[in-house]
């Protein structure tokens, strides 16, 4: 189930108000953790979000929920990818871990904390920083015994604004990895495909 932010229609329950309020401070951390990114890069503390398309960006709520499985060895709740978007927050079941990232040729999986959100950075992160910083691969596993559910809060560029790796980071050492593309353009490249690891992000990598 996908939940889209809109804040202007929506429902005055109980519910509707803690998912707005939940949206509005993950917006918050997202515009937070960028300007951390772009003074860590050496750049204007607004660099990343401008890049990104100012307060015009694109998010979105996916409610997750994965059935106990008897024979998680023979599938995977999530196959590995990469995210697509800019950062991925996910706050998870406290009492069931599923998530797991890859560090070299191990996975590895993540266990939850309470009250803390897994931040993932993703493939438009990844371009625009020409490669400093890497979006994660990771997928989901299933448990035998418990059911579980996530929450995974998309923080994406604004769709038509093209992404490409900001200048200041392009040297003639480190020329530009990354062909520029619009984040739309991007979702509809990787669609055709289907999650194959890094390797949708990884293809648009410039010929030298």
């Amino acid at each position: 189930m996908e939940v889209k932010q809109d804040y202007a229609n929506a429902p005055k329950t109980y519910e509707g108000c803690v998912t707005q309020e939940y949206s509005k401070e993950i917006v918050k951390l997202g515009k937070v953790l960028l300007k951390v990114f772009s003074i860590n890069l050496g750049l204007q503390e607004d660099h990343l979000q401008r890049a990104f398309g100012d307060d015009d960006i694109g998010a979105c709520l996916r409610v997750n929920f994965f059935p106990k499985c008897p024979q998680p060895d023979l599938t995977l709740g999530l196959s590995s990818h990469s995210d697509p978007g800019g950062m991925t927050f996910l706050l998870p079941d406290e009492h069931v871990s599923g998530l797991q990232v890859r560090k070299a040729d191990e996975w590895i999986t993540v266990k939850p904390a309470r009250h803390a959100i897994i931040v993932n950075i993703g493939d438009q992160i990844q371009v625009l920083t020409n490669g400093i910083y890497k979006s994660v691969e990771h997928r989901v596993i299933v448990n035998p015994d418990k059911e579980r559910v996530s929450l995974a809060y998309f923080f994406n560029p604004k769709s038509d604004v093209l992404i490409k790796p900001v200048a200041e980071l392009v040297t003639l050492a480190k020329p530009a990895l990354y062909q520029p593309m619009t984040f739309d353009e991007y979702r509809l490249f990787i669609r055709t495909k289907g999650p194959q690891g890094k390797l949708q992000v990884e293809s648009l990598i410039s010929p030298r």
